[in-house]
């Protein structure tokens, strides 16, 4: 095994020299001022079909990771696991295309004068897959298995719930230690998905989803293949009424074979890379562009290594990475160059950074290490998924910091390896990859940001952010809410907290008989209403 290792780092080391140079021959060799940025994501092509659907149709749709064969919302880690959950698990609310929550488990909710008690009417008639009532109850046990499971990563979601009492069986309230505006967002996403009681101590729970959703899980093949079928008894059939009644979500890791399959007929739809835009504006049926709130960056464990701790450190790495090289020449220029985890325009980005906090100037960047105590450089590790672009964009990275004396191991693996080195071993100091974005900026910072976030392995916190952050929680939504979270977005850039690289759209490819096919605000696919049309 170290030896198939080690090849995979030597070939690595001479891909990212070969990266290194495209990069640089677009930025004038990186010494001097950034290259103007790209000019972003290209428009959706295509139109969806009209005509019939047919009820009776299988979606095939091939995705590029298994999520790390986690399907348990309570325990997963992965960032990209929604994919999976949510053909299977309804959640207490919803989020509706212009990012506002809405009604979904809950029919309707209230919050007490205090801010410190959430009550909600839950729906009637709604049964879980295995035949369990979902009521209050069945409330209350999900919220408490969230807040106590050993492994749960709901933790940070649900730390302002205190209690959660049964009122009746319709009603639960929950109890707050403070204030919050973000809980109802928390609660359209993982942490508002109801498992079925029945199912906690089931031994094959996290590959075998037991939910309230649309479709039930029939089969699963670890790392292979997720197939789903209609759930009978679903509470809200109308609405997938001429949805397919069956889906294939098949594990392709190879971003080529993925693209092939769609124009030879054997998926349907599939998600791409960034880098693929033109290849499948190309090739007939549906590309379309998803905005969303993701970001391509480097996480870092910035305790882990005494280097990372410094923010002037991190500062010297940041001026060394070139964002608009790497998304023009990488990344199709898809993605836009930006050195703050929230999209241009997001109601919680940093309006004004300065021409300062993006600066690619190499020169000026072994200056700033020098100056931080590591006029030698340092060594550290980093971490990708063996699949391109992601490989591909850490070697340019890593070559990037090569040109100011970081020598950079970087350690090639499959994707279950990855996460769980990174996330879970807490054994290598950064990792490269995307934030597919969240339903709230609360989730965003304080999964990367704050001490205990599944991003944040090392459990570095800023002080000024976790203190604006409570201001985040508790501030109603608004304009003022709105200007704390662009003072966490600002103070996360001066301080480096994480590398992002560039702001990331979600690209879809679909054949010409797919409607329905969308994404999540927090970017990840959404089966739950896809269409065939017939003929």
């Amino acid at each position: 095994m170290s030896g198939l290792i080690g090849s995979r780092r030597t070939r690595a080391a001479v891909a990212a020299a070969a990266v290194l140079g495209l990069v640089l021959a677009g930025c004038g060799g990186g010494t001097g001022a950034q290259a103007p940025a790209p000019a972003g994501p290209g428009a959706s092509i295509g139109t969806a079909p009209t005509g019939p659907a047919n009820p009776n149709a299988t979606l095939r749709f091939s995705y590029a990771t298994d999520a790390s064969k986690n399907y348990d919302p309570a325990t997963a880690a992965n960032q990209f696991v929604n994919a999976f959950l949510l053909p299977a698990y309804d959640r207490l609310f919803d989020i509706d295309a212009k990012g506002a929550v809405v009604p979904m488990l809950a029919e309707r909710s209230g919050l007490t004068d205090d801010g410190r008690t959430l009550t909600l009417t839950l729906r009637e008639g709604v049964v879980f897959h295995d035949g369990t009532p979902f009521d209050a109850a069945a409330v209350k046990a999900n919220i408490e298995r969230g807040k106590t499971a050993e492994r749960s990563t709901l933790k940070p979601d649900l730390a302002v719930v205190t209690a959660v009492d049964v009122v009746d069986a319709r009603t639960v309230a929950l109890r707050l230690s403070a204030p919050t505006a973000s809980l109802p967002a928390a609660l359209a996403d993982r942490a508002g998905m109801m498992v079925s009681p029945k199912a906690f101590t089931n031994p094959d729970l996290d590959l075998k989803p037991v939910g309230a959703g649309p479709y039930r899980v029939v089969e699963d093949q670890p790392g292979a293949l997720v197939v789903y079928e209609k759930f009978d008894r679903y509470w809200n059939a109308q609405a997938n009424t001429n949805a397919v009644k069956r889906i294939e979500m098949r594990i392709q890791l190879n971003p080529e074979t993925r693209l092939r399959s769609i124009g030879a007929g054997e998926f349907d739809a599939t998600a791409i890379n960034l880098d693929q835009y033109a290849a499948a504006a190309g090739a007939g049926g549906q590309v379309l562009v998803q905005p969303g709130t993701g970001a391509f960056l480097v996480y870092l464990n910035m305790s882990k290594n005494p280097a990372l701790a410094k923010p002037d450190v991190r500062a010297a790495l940041s001026m060394a990475v070139d964002r608009a090289g790497i998304s023009s020449a990488i990344l199709g220029g898809q993605c836009a160059a930006s050195p703050q985890i929230f999209p241009k325009g997001y109601w919680a980005a940093a309006t004004d950074l300065g021409p300062a906090a993006s600066t690619f100037d190499v020169t000026a960047a072994k200056q700033k290490l020098a100056d931080a105590g590591f006029p030698n450089g340092f060594s550290m590790s980093m971490t990708v998924i063996n699949v391109a672009p992601y490989s591909t964009v850490a070697e340019a990275v890593a070559s990037q910091l090569g040109q100011i004396g970081v020598k950079v191991d970087l350690q090639v693996a499959e994707p279950a390896q990855v996460i769980a080195g990174f996330t879970g071993q807490k054994s290598v100091d950064s990792y490269v990859s995307a934030w597919p974005g969240a339903v709230d900026p609360a989730r965003t910072v304080a999964s990367l940001f704050l001490a205990g976030g599944t991003f944040n392995p090392g459990g570095t916190q800023d002080e000024e952010i976790a203190r604006l952050a409570k201001q985040g929680l508790a501030i109603p939504d608004g304009d003022a809410r709105a200007k704390v979270y662009q003072q966490i977005a600002a103070r996360a850039v001066d301080q480096h907290i994480q590398l992002p690289i560039c702001s990331s759209p979600v690209l879809l490819m679909a054949s010409s008989k797919v409607r329905g096919l969308g994404t999540t605000i927090a970017g990840a696919p959404d089966l739950r209403a896809v269409e065939l049309v017939t003929g």
